[in-house]
């Protein structure tokens, strides 16, 4: 093939992005815009006495703070004229996972300060950490003279119940622009063996190792918020990466920290960036293999994990704000959806039921439960009591999903960790420019996993029923339902 001219070249590009330019325009006429009010806040949601964390089986009590927990608060509001057209507030949590009550209770705790807001259309999401404080009182037996979990919530409460109000009624006429960025921040944590099996953070220095399970994502979706003087307010980042980077004894939000830090460093310190996780049920940013690369490599730019990582995500913000800072609308569609239906449950299989049944017995018949017992005997007593009720009905998960557009952009939520290849599928059907898929969105218990069928054949952490309350074709009625949702806000 001749190779073509650097002016030819060029003319291709142009025409290109004309072309594109036209597209954008086409979409966006879809649905008719209006004028966005914005409002944002934050709430320090991290108590300064000793708290049981959450994250693994044996609970640990807090003994330093490696960074402050925060709860992130955006409100939208669309209007024309002085018709309200839709709402939104959206809660991001340096949380471990959103339990059953919290989002009911906050709700109810708020509901009576929101003067004019649906409620409902009130969601709170976590992004994962595993250095969170403890939000159910039974999870683990006991947690000394820490500060108890049913405290926890209350102090947790008033403080997010205060960034709601002042972020609701700050709201204010402004602008939004969004854009699609890159960081290398998730791994896929599942590594498979020769004999076609799988381990979650698996060894891989060994001759029977074959490959990682699965995809990898590394897209860094961005809303950028802005003033009616176009001064940037509020972000919202999603990627598809729990934040799980610090373990041990102290209170932490992770990398989102350091995101957060940065971000403020660089636009003002008022712009409040809430944080969210994509599908990643197999994702972690915890490397499997060229680790000792990697350590050398941060030790030589004297960062921490943490710090490498919101280093990434801040840069990759930072691309994304320079290009479509000449994209910025004041008028845009906004349109929020609240759906909520039953996807299939997973069933126990009487081999699983015997095992769970047996372990189960094991440690209800000791007279100490110590370390995780105590964690480990609800685990499992879980799975027998799915087992006997399935005997009388197909089990179903119950599910609320939010479903938003804004300008050309999708925003749909589950309360699931889904591995990744299920946020693949609706972002390749998608029928919008770009979909923002958050995870870990409203109550979840145990079993939040949803494994692919892959994954249930390599079996190991993650895939076992014990933790999938959900299987593949619950996964993929979530998908269906998800995409024929966002196909609706497009047809409108």
């Amino acid at each position: 093939m001749k190779r073509m001219s650097q002016g030819y070249l060029k003319m291709l590009c142009q025409l290109g992005i004309a072309m594109c330019g036209v597209a954008v325009t086409l979409t966006a006429s879809v649905a008719a815009g209006s004028e966005l009010w914005i409002g944002a806040a934050t709430a320090d949601i991290t108590p300064d006495e000793p708290v049981p964390l959450t994250g693994y089986r044996s609970v640990r009590l807090s003994k330093s703070i490696h960074s402050r927990c925060t709860a992130n608060v955006l409100a939208l509001e669309a209007r024309e004229g002085e018709e309200v057209v839709d709402q939104a507030i959206l809660v991001s949590c340096d949380l471990c996972v959103i339990r059953p009550g919290i989002q009911d209770g906050f709700r109810e705790r708020v509901a009576g300060r929101l003067p004019g807001f649906d409620i409902n259309k009130l969601f709170l999401t976590a992004t994962h950490t595993h250095a969170a404080p403890v939000l159910l009182q039974n999870r683990y037996q006991s947690y000394g003279n820490a500060m108890q979990p049913k405290d926890y919530v209350e102090f947790m409460f008033d403080r997010m119940a205060d960034a709601v109000v002042v972020a609701w009624e700050s709201r204010a006429v402004g602008a939004v622009a969004w854009g699609l960025g890159h960081a290398v921040v998730g791994c896929n944590r599942r590594a498979v063996y020769d004999d076609g099996s799988a381990k979650m953070y698996g060894a891989t220095n060994t001759p029977r190792f074959r490959s990682v399970e699965g995809h990898e994502d590394h897209a860094v979706d961005v809303l950028l918020f802005y003033d009616e003087q176009k001064r940037l307010k509020a972000t919202a980042i999603t990627l598809a990466c729990p934040s799980q980077s610090v373990g041990g004894s102290s209170l932490s939000a992770d990398f989102w920290h350091d995101v957060r830090t940065l971000i403020r460093e660089r636009h003002g310190d008022g712009v409040c960036v809430l944080g969210f996780c994509a599908p990643a049920g197999d994702q972690a940013p915890n490397l499997l293999f060229r680790k000792k690369a990697e350590e050398r490599m941060n030790k030589l730019c004297g960062l921490t994990r943490t710090q490498e990582l919101g280093r990434r995500i801040a840069n990759a913000f930072d691309d994304v704000a320079e290009v479509v800072k000449s994209d910025i609308r004041t008028d845009v569609p906004f349109v929020h959806r609240i759906e909520r239906f039953d996807v299939p449950g997973r069933k126990v299989t009487d081999a699983e039921y015997a095992r769970a049944k047996g372990l189960y017995d094991q440690l209800a018949a000791k007279e100490k439960l110590v370390g995780p017992d105590y964690w480990n005997m609800n685990f499992y007593k879980l799975t027998v009591d799915r087992y006997q009720a399935q005997q009388e009905a197909d089990p179903l998960y119950p599910v609320e999903m939010h479903v938003l557009r804004l300008g050309d952009v999708a925003i749909a939520t589950n309360p699931f960790e889904l591995f990744l290849d299920y946020g693949v599928q609706i972002q390749g059907r998608s029928a919008a420019q770009q979909t923002i898929l958050i995870q870990l969105a409203s109550p979840l218990d145990f079993g939040y996993y949803v494994p692919t069928p892959r994954a249930l054949r390599g079996g190991g952490y993650s895939a076992i029923v014990e933790q999938s309350l959900v299987g593949p074709e619950g996964g993929q009625a979530l998908v269906e339902r998800t995409v024929e949702a966002i196909g609706e806000l497009w047809k409108q």
